[in-house]
């Protein structure tokens, strides 16, 4: 608005109120017309400041999500920020499973059903129960590769053991593949393991399996029968007892490195049926058995000794692992 014009409006409204007596002099006037600069200034002043302001806040806003230029000229988009991984309880980090035992198919070739263990080019057949720690299962391998004569079979734990597992003549056709051949695996550890296949020093397939802790129910049917049979009878270290007894067996361990051999660890009872001789025995136990051609038989028999001797001889007698499971029963 033009200031002249806005004074005379000042004072036509000036002369309606009590300042109507007032008379407004040119000092007045021109006080009033250096207010209405100073106020216009200030106003300029600011509308100055405000345009940059405003343009400097639009472009932070660009800034953060306009599209990352590459030196190379291509454009990528703000990748976001992944959140924090859980933990688990204690403070530590969840960490993906990464092995897993492969999965059991049930098929039929030429109208034989038959389950395998992987997918081609190798798969393993073998007892549904699986694999046990120290304890010899017995597997066939199916191969698909047919330049494939002679392979060699790795295992490695989830823990990063590595365990060569022998080689072996790859035979003809087996069921739908190409090639196989048969062996014992024994595997020292509950777990996770990779069985890998080498051809040539080259990879040529795997099987995950899982380890379980404890003992087979095929050894734990085969043992225990034959330690009792060989306890009732017994007379070099149980004569005492004499011949009616009544046996109880609490297997802790079984090893089996080969199909001939069954080193077993257990905490026996064996009660007196007769009232006139010793009450009985109540200890751990280590029994050796073996095949000799016929039939599996007892052939060595262990017991602690008495006394100051007696820790000793257990460490002697059992493994770690069948130790700590004796110490905590």
């Amino acid at each position: 608005m033009d200031e002249n014009k806005w004074v005379e409006q000042l004072k036509e409204r000036a002369d309606e109120t009590v300042f109507r007596d007032v008379h407004f002099t040119r000092a007045m006037e021109e006080n009033v017309r250096l207010t209405i600069s100073r106020r216009s200034r200030f106003l300029t002043s600011w509308h100055r400041l405000a345009i940059p302001v405003a343009t400097f806040l639009v472009l932070v806003i660009l800034w953060q999500t306009w599209p990352v230029q590459s030196p190379s000229g291509q454009q990528h988009a703000a990748i976001p920020t992944k959140p924090a991984p859980d933990l688990l309880p204690g403070g530590a980090l969840e960490v993906p499973v990464l092995w897993k035992p492969s999965p059991r198919t049930e098929t039929v070739y030429d109208n034989q059903p038959f389950s395998y263990v992987g997918e081609k080019p190798v798969r393993i057949v073998t007892d549904e129960t699986g694999f046990y720690e120290g304890q010899q299962q017995r597997v066939f391998w199916l191969l698909d590769a047919s330049q494939a004569t002679k392979v060699e079979v790795v295992g490695y734990s989830s823990d990063g053991e590595r365990l060569s597992l022998g080689t072996y003549q790859v035979s003809g056709p087996l069921f739908d593949a190409q090639g196989h051949f048969p062996s014992g695996i024994t595997l020292p550890e509950p777990g996770i393991w990779k069985l890998q296949v080498l051809a040539n020093g080259k990879h040529l397939g795997q099987v995950f399996v899982e380890v379980k802790a404890g003992i087979s129910p095929t050894n734990r049917e085969m043992v225990e029968p034959i330690i009792r049979t060989y306890l009732e009878t017994e007379g070099s270290k149980l004569g005492g007892l004499g011949d009616d007894r009544e046996v109880t067996i609490e297997l802790l361990g079984v090893e089996a490195p080969d199909a001939a051999r069954r080193n077993v660890y257990a905490w026996v009872k064996i009660l007196s049926k007769d009232p006139l001789l010793s009450s009985g025995v109540s200890a751990p136990m280590a029994f050796e058995i073996t095949y000799n051609g016929n039939e599996y038989k007892v052939t060595k028999f262990q017991m602690p000794e008495d006394g100051n001797r007696y820790q000793s001889s257990l460490q002697k007698m059992f493994p770690q692992k069948v130790l700590e499971r004796l110490h905590s029963r």
